[in-house]
C-alpha cells in the first residue's frame, strides 16, 4: 500500500457554527416579567442590548459553550505570497 503524498496549502476559510452558550449575567428587567420564565425569555430575546455585551464568545468562568453544528461554507486557496 502506497502512502498518499501530502502537501501544505494556505487557505482562507469561511466556517459557520451553531453554538449554544450557558452563562450567568445580571440584567434589569420590568418587574412583571421577572418571575415569569416565558415572559422573561421573550423580553430578553427582544432586548439583546441588555445582555449581548456580556456574551462570552471565547468561554470563561461559569460558562458552558457547545458547538452544535459546524459547516465549511467556502475555501479560497491563497498564493504563498499572501
Amino acid at each position: 500500500m502506497n502512502a498518499e503524498e501530502m502537501i501544505e496549502v494556505r487557505v482562507e476559510m469561511t466556517v459557520t457554527e451553531e453554538v449554544t452558550y450557558n452563562f450567568l449575567v445580571s440584567v434589569e428587567v420590568p418587574a412583571d416579567v421577572a418571575n415569569a420564565p416565558e415572559a422573561l425569555t421573550e423580553h430578553l430575546a427582544e432586548n439583546e442590548d441588555l445582555w449581548l455585551d456580556d456574551l462570552p464568545i471565547t468561554g470563561g468562568i461559569n460558562v458552558s459553550l457547545a458547538v452544535n453544528e459546524r459547516d465549511v461554507e467556502g475555501v479560497r486557496l491563497l498564493d504563498e505570497a499572501t
